[in-house]
């Protein structure tokens, strides 16, 4: 699994689509967590990551 990935999975009887934003250290126990976020098939949009400049000017976000 890295960041960026996109997956399905099935959650009682639900299709949800699934993308991984990070990873952290959980500070008590150690183990490996993972963020995910949902996402809603009607609202994916693919577009070059040459034109996310136009969108989003580089110095109103940070990555």
């Amino acid at each position: 699994m890295n960041k960026g990935d996109l997956f399905t999975v099935y959650i009682d009887g639900n299709v949800l689509t699934v993308c991984v934003l990070g990873f952290y250290q959980e500070e008590y126990s150690g183990e490996e967590m993972v963020i995910l976020a949902v996402v809603n098939q009607d609202n994916l949009v693919h577009i070059p990551a040459s034109d996310l400049e136009a969108i989003f000017p580089h110095k109103k976000y940070l990555n």
